[in-house]
């Protein structure tokens, strides 16, 4: 009995250590944000998300880029609402990679969609 009892302990310390979140410590990069200019971004093969309370998302090749004309807070969240990146914007052009494709949540402002990377 006391045999089967430390190795269901041994079995659920063991699995705690494998799913316990680890604060701090990702496999993969981290999201990188680039000022660009305007010309960075147009061309015809990319996809128009929003262009709304003068903030204009554009998603193409997998990479957002996050136009506004006054500043705001730009947060993007993992599908299950887990942090990923955020920064207050200036007016201008941002390009943001974030190198693990997946679906994403943006918000910016007022608006608030999903972007498939």
């Amino acid at each position: 009995m006391k045999k089967n009892l430390r190795n269901l302990a041994s079995v659920l310390f063991t699995a705690a250590i494998l799913v316990a979140p680890t604060a701090g410590y990702s496999s993969s990069p981290a999201p990188v944000w680039e000022i660009v200019s305007i010309n960075d971004v147009s061309g015809s093969n990319r996809d128009e998300i929003e262009s709304r309370d003068n903030i204009d998302i554009i998603n193409r090749d997998g990479v957002l880029y996050i136009s506004v004309e006054q500043p705001v807070k730009v947060e993007i969240y993992s599908i299950l609402g887990q942090p990923i990146t955020s920064r207050h914007l200036r007016p201008g052009t941002v390009r943001l990679t974030i190198p693990q494709r997946g679906v994403y949540i943006l918000k910016a402002g007022s608006i608030t969609r999903r972007i498939n990377l």
